[in-house]
């Protein structure tokens, strides 16, 4: 057998004993670098501890690089449970056997953020519009591919609806995690990056001396929150229990001490939010019509001796579409 079709085919294998590879070693939960990577460690240990002692079984937090990295582990049986970003979680959805099972509420009790354009105050940049005409002058810190509010919706809104790409205009494109980029234009390595309003927050208050150097000078539509992405095939019970330990995380109940809900909310904070609610595949409705617009604002754009697979291809594309947007606005 072909080495490509037998790796394949050990990927497939790994992916039908993920359920019982989360009974026998217990739950390998899946974390984005999106800052520092202790950083993160440090914030999700303590929730992922009282995980595992609701649960009665070890949950082992695995931090990934980048979104390719988890999406893979979720496909290999490697992790159960993973925190995504939206478009991570359809890669996770149609290519690792992944399902949306949650999505995080912020402080103000929101459930949607924000993709910024990031510059320093002192750089003259004051809109995008002064971003465009300097463009070949400058330094744009990207986000990682998979990432949706780094990546995907300001490839959309600000370059993909205008025609262009991001290294045809500027002078050199750098792809970071939300982290480097806000240190990025804060120490003027980058003149212009990607970000979002929940990192964004988090940052100003770890690095406070760029907090007034780094302002936002673009803000995209509503974002549907940051999803946890279970693996399809867990048994249903040990779903349940998950969703349960998530849905009543630092909220009140009546059986519940005072002190337990202090320590709970002490955890959440340091996460920058106060819980989470229950969602499902439906969230990633918004972010899978970014993709297809942009996709097809590409093949329209293209051209060269491929023109019937094109022609085929934006005819499925505008079929997606339809089915989507209907979708959206029953939603």
């Amino acid at each position: 057998m072909p080495f490509a079709g037998l790796l394949a085919l050990l990927i497939l294998l790994s992916c039908r004993g993920g359920a019982a590879l989360a009974d026998a070693a217990g739950l390998g939960f899946g974390i984005i670098a999106t800052s520092a990577s202790q950083t993160l460690l440090d914030a999700w240990r303590p929730l992922l501890a009282d995980l595992s002692a609701f649960l009665g079984e070890s949950v082992s937090p695995r931090i990934y690089d980048d979104y390719a990295g988890v999406i893979w582990a979720m496909a290999a049986g490697r992790v159960q449970v993973a925190w995504l970003g939206n478009k991570s979680a359809i890669e996770a959805v149609d290519r690792a056997g992944g399902e949306v099972a949650l999505r995080s509420v912020d402080p103000a009790g929101r459930t949607e953020y924000y993709s910024h354009l990031l510059v320093r105050r002192d750089s003259g940049l004051a809109d995008v519009e002064t971003v465009f005409a300097r463009a070949g002058r400058l330094t744009f810190g990207d986000g990682d591919p998979n990432s949706t509010s780094g990546h995907a919706v300001p490839a959309y809104y600000l370059f993909a609806s205008r025609g262009i790409s991001p290294r045809a205009v500027f002078k050199r494109v750098v792809s970071g995690n939300h982290e480097e980029n806000f240190l990025g234009v804060g120490t003027g390595r980058l003149d212009v990056a990607t970000g979002n309003s929940v990192d964004l927050a988090r940052q100003r208050q770890r690095y406070p001396g760029f907090a007034r150097d780094v302002v936002t000078i673009w803000t995209s539509p509503p974002i549907p929150s940051d999803p946890i992405v279970w693996r399809a095939d867990l048994p249903a019970g040990l779903k349940d229990r998950i969703r349960a330990f998530f849905l009543g995380y630092g909220r009140a109940a009546p059986d519940k001490p005072a002190t337990r809900l202090a320590h709970e909310r002490k955890i959440l904070a340091a996460l920058s939010r106060s819980g989470f609610e229950a969602s499902d595949n439906s969230q990633l409705t918004p972010v899978r019509i970014i993709e297809l617009y942009r996709e097809k604002l590409r093949l329209a754009s293209t051209s060269g001796p491929d023109r019937e697979m094109r022609r085929k291809r934006l005819e499925t594309i505008e079929e997606q579409l339809r089915r989507l947007l209907a979708m959206q606005a029953n939603m």
